[in-house]
């Protein structure tokens, strides 16, 4: 139909001033087709976009409208036609240059962070294989494979056709600076150029926005030009583009891998079993095997739908003149997904949350603590709103390099976070309290507010990422987080926001109401008149009713206001027992303690003093983003890490530091990757992460401030700290003979006190013997011609650190160990300053090991005796849950000893019954040859040697004993 058309444009133009239109499609329709094949340089993995695309296009329009109908087209509008099918995808059509361009351009690398960090976006794994570092992106992966073409091919197609209309009519405008295409300007009037470029990027716009062009405008001669009747011709044309040819197998065969998305769209229209487009009707069927190219198939009928219909209803204000009659009616528009069932004959099934049972499952699953723990979230949005706030208005001016640096802890203080709790009254049993949380934060924006509403959606409220990712990391906010602010539900039914935006200017009263309330979730939204005195945040008012008199409460040790309240509770003078308003006052004070932001308290009109303003850190670590300060540990005992993550507590389970006591707060890391849901407790997998960083830093923090010590002791307990916890990586890091005042520590020794420097320096053998009477209720040394002998009490720990601290460095400067008993029967471990390949214990010290359990896990290390060094290991040989044989509890680094593999297994065989299980196999002998000691020891001398370990144990007789041990005889 387009050379109809084209014949049609020619009888209507000849001999007349309007000839120019036809002059001038004759000259595109040439350039144009050329253009449109450079579509799939970039986007290789689309259905075709070349002319085959405008043709189909222009076929539809013709079938829509009727060729009999096709006469009364003005000239113009004719011409607008033809231009606008083979213009409106130009924009797909992307220069070298602009791709170098985009490439290092602010706007796509915000794009790519957004793919990279959008699990569910079909390009995430093409995305992941790039990383964005300092604002550039860079390759992950050093080795270079053909897929990371294909890959920012893929991200840079969508990048573009997300915008490819706008280009499209920019091209139109200016094909020359562009691409660029050679199709003349100047003879064509530019106002109806720039009415194509209009027509041109409303293809893939908002219905009201095609709705906007002009209904009718001033063409050439006598004629008028409809724009929004040709737009709305060109989108039903191009949505019944739906036929199964459209897509290019010898393209496609030049990727390394096709986009899922792809390989459905293709699958769509190979589905499409019936097809009818004319003046009367339009109906198609789809015949799908796969639930995802169903969803994909209905949605795109669904789209077709709702735009016929949206024409048809304001058809009478697009068509030019009624004798053009209507579009055609709706029929069938089916999809049938083969072999599966629909639930309700329509829509895939798909699981979903009911809200009120996720609120009554957040109230009794013990997720928080309590109730009053809600509160934490909506303070912590308070404090990142006002961060950003605080970057956005200071940013280039202030010293962010720290949150210890002077200039943003007196900025800070002008964005106070106010917390205000009144009391309404008693009614019905229960006491009414509104809290009221202020802040002057950025406020919440209406786009802003579509993620509030949405449980965890805020991960995807990608204009305040794009912010966030400009921040130092220290100061970013916490992350999207769990259930977060829709936790305040569980303490009131209704929220309500005054808030003004920093971006917009625009204040709004909101009121949200609890899903699980007679309100059913509503959301209402006020405009409010405002000014420019009119400062931007947000201020939260809930009412919080608690019973009055509680039949029962719980208070823990840190609620020290709630503790306070029911211990001062009098029946005869107070009317109501206000625990939980309590508990939500010691949540505020404890949430302030470490926050960047003062929080101001404020109850019953009083201000609490417990707030402090902002209580800092003593050292800041940018390489591994955490503030951590030391305290000295004058007790002389183990002591727990506190911790928090960006200023709130959370537990950590590290309980046993030696000589120091330390605080540290983690800025690095989304709180999804750190924190458990209620933001209490670290991750299990984030653990390991928290003990390098914790190591990192605290040497970092000791090594610079350890000159500046002046106490002696306290100078001593930060040596040790540093000498005990000394890994490879450390002691490669820093020279630690800088740092020997552990050296100066007095211990006695045969009632002498000597420094453990010299007596470290003058022993070659220590012997550690345990068992000892506990009279007296301490370790004593006793040194006789270079051996020392420490005698401990009990049968493990040394009762004092710096006993523990001595033999650690003792164990990790002496050669090898040795164990044997003493003639009183008590347990003695030797270590020797030289070498001279002692084992560290012979073959009735292991009997006594394995017959005893000492051991951990099923299959295990033990000692090697000395008759079977073939078996022996090489140091630091390790296979994921293999137990290894601990010698003693007091020194945690001893020096090395001879191990093997222990050729039975222990076996549990009921709840206290345990026997060993012979296992050796294939596997077994081909790891232990290649960890073998000795490299000259061949696979078939390890297999003799284990056959002679085995004949000299006699395992029947060991778990005889360990039965009668269990009293099993």
């Amino acid at each position: 139909m387009v050379k109809y058309l084209e014949e049609l444009l020619h009888e209507k133009t000849k001999d007349s001033q309007s000839s120019i239109l036809f002059a001038q499609w004759s000259y595109d329709k040439k350039i144009i087709p050329t253009a449109l094949q450079a579509v799939a340089n970039l986007f290789p993995h689309y259905s075709l976009h070349d002319e085959s695309h405008s043709v189909t296009i222009i076929n539809n329009i013709v079938r829509i409208l009727g060729k009999e109908n096709l006469t009364k087209l003005s000239s113009i509008d004719i011409w607008l036609i033809l231009e606008a099918a083979y213009w409106h995808d130009l924009g797909m059509v992307v220069s070298g240059e602009k791709l170098v361009e985009t490439m290092s351009s602010k706007e796509f690398i915000q794009f790519m962070t957004e793919l990279i960090n959008d699990k569910k976006n079909s390009l995430h794994d093409f995305a992941v294989k790039f990383e964005v570092v300092d604002g550039k992106i860079k390759v992950k992966n050093t080795v270079y494979n053909l897929e990371l073409n294909d890959s920012i091919k893929f991200i840079l197609a969508e990048f573009f056709r997300r915008k490819h209309a706008e280009r499209s009519s920019e091209i139109v405008s200016n094909p020359i600076a562009e691409l660029p295409i050679v199709s003349p300007r100047g003879v064509i009037p530019e106002r109806i150029i720039r009415i194509l470029g209009d027509i041109c990027s409303s293809h893939t716009k908002d219905f009201s926005q095609v709705m906007s062009l002009s209904f009718n405008e001033v063409g050439i001669d006598i004629e008028n030009a409809h724009p929004r009747f040709v737009a709305c011709l060109l989108r039903i044309g191009d949505l019944l583009d739906l036929d199964n040819n459209r897509f290019s197998e010898v393209m496609l065969r030049t990727l390394t891998k096709v986009p899922i998305d792809t390989l459905n769209h293709k699958a769509k229209h190979l589905a499409i079993t019936s097809f009818r487009v004319d003046r009367e009707k339009i109906e198609i069927t789809a015949n799908c095997e796969d639930y995802d190219i169903a969803n994909i198939t209905q949605h795109w009928l669904n789209y077709l739908n709702s735009e016929i219909s949206s024409q048809m209803i304001n058809w009478n204000d697009i068509v030019p003149d009624k004798s053009f009659g209507y579009l055609p009616t709706i029929g069938a528009l089916k999809v049938n997904l083969l072999n599966y069932d629909l639930i309700d004959g329509k829509n895939k099934p798909k699981f979903s949350v009911d809200t009120d049972k996720a609120l009554d499952l957040l109230r009794g699953a013990g997720i928080y603590d309590g109730a009053y723990q809600s509160i934490r979230e909506v303070l912590q949005n308070s404090v990142d709103s006002s961060l950003i706030r605080v970057w956005l208005e200071h940013k280039g001016k202030a010293d962010f390099s720290s949150p210890l640096s002077a200039s943003f802890k007196a900025i800070v203080l002008n964005y106070p976070i106010v917390v205000t709790i009144e009391k309404l009254g008693i009614e019905n049993g229960y006491t009414s309290w509104k809290i009221d949380i202020e802040d002057k934060g950025i406020g919440i924006s209406k786009n802003d507010l579509k993620f509030l509403m949405n449980t965890g959606s805020s991960s995807k409220n990608y204009a305040k990422i794009n912010i966030v990712n400009e921040m130092p990391v220290w100061m970013k906010p916490s992350g999207t987080f769990g259930i977060g602010f829709q936790s305040i539900f569980m303490i009131t039914d209704q929220v309500v926001i005054s808030t003004k935006s920093y971006f917009d200017e625009n204040r709004q009263v909101i009121e949200l109401n609890s899903p699980s309330s007679k309100k059913d979730g509503d959301v209402l939204i006020k405009k409010e008149s405002t000014s420019h005195f009119d400062k931007p945040g947000a201020k939260i008012s809930i009412v919080h009713k608690t019973k009055a008199i509680p039949s029962r409460y719980s208070v823990k040790f840190d609620h020290r206001h709630a503790s306070s309240i029911a211990e001062n509770f009098d029946p005869f003078v107070h009317e109501s027992l206000d625990i939980e308003i309590g508990k939500i006052i010691d949540e505020v004070i404890s949430f302030s303690d470490k926050a960047y932001l003062p929080v101001q308290l404020i109850v019953e009109g009083d201000r609490l003093d417990d707030i402090k303003e902002v209580n800092s850190f003593e050292f800041y670590d940018s390489s591994t983003n955490t503030e951590i300060s030391v305290f000295n540990n004058n007790a002389r005992r183990y002591h727990s890490l506190i911790s928090y993550y960006k200023g709130q507590v959370f537990e950590n389970g590290i309980n046993d530091l030696l000589f120091l006591r330390f605080e540290i707060n983690i800025h690095k890391d989304n709180a999804y990757d750190v924190l458990t849901l209620n933001r209490n407790k670290i991750k299990d997998e984030y653990y390991p992460i928290l003990k390098k960083d914790l190591l990192s830093s605290s040497f970092k923090l000791i090594t610079t401030i350890y000159n500046d010590i002046e106490d002696n002791n306290s100078k001593i307990d930060a040596s040790m700290y540093l000498h005990f916890y000394a890994n490879d990586k450390m002691k490669k890091k820093y020279d630690l003979s800088k740092y020997d005042d552990w050296r100066n520590y007095k211990v006695e020794v045969d009632g002498e006190v000597m420094l453990y420097g010299d007596l470290f320096d003058s022993i070659k053998v220590l012997k550690i013997v345990t068992g000892m009477n506990k009279d007296p209720e301490k370790e004593f040394f006793a040194l006789s011609d270079h051996e020392l002998t420490i005698h401990i009490v009990g049968d493990s720990y040394a009762n004092s650190l710096y006993t523990h601290f001595f033999v650690n460095q003792v164990s990790k400067a002496f050669q090898e160990i040795n164990t044997s008993i003493t003639e009183d029967g008590r347990r003695m471990l030797v270590l020797y300053r030289d070498h001279a390949n002692r084992e560290l214990m012979n073959l009735d010290g292991v009997k006594r090991v394995i017959r005893r359990r000492e051991i951990y896990g099923s299959r295990t290390t033990v000692p090697c005796p000395s008759d079977f060094f073939e078996l022996r290991l090489k140091e630091k040989s390790h296979i994921p849950y293999l137990g290894h044989y601990r010698i003693d509890h007091n020194a945690l680094q001893l020096a090395t000893y001879p191990e093997m593999v222990f050729p039975y297994v222990l076996e549990r065989k009921g709840k206290y019954k345990y026997q060993y299980v012979k296992s050796i196999n294939e596997k077994l002998y081909n790891w232990i040859y290649e960890n073998r000691f000795d490299k000259s020891t061949s696979k078939e001398q390890i297999i003799n040697a284990y056959d002679r370990f085995c004949s000299q144990i006699d395992i029947d007789e060991i778990n005889r004993q360990i039965r009668k041990t269990d009293g099993e005889e």
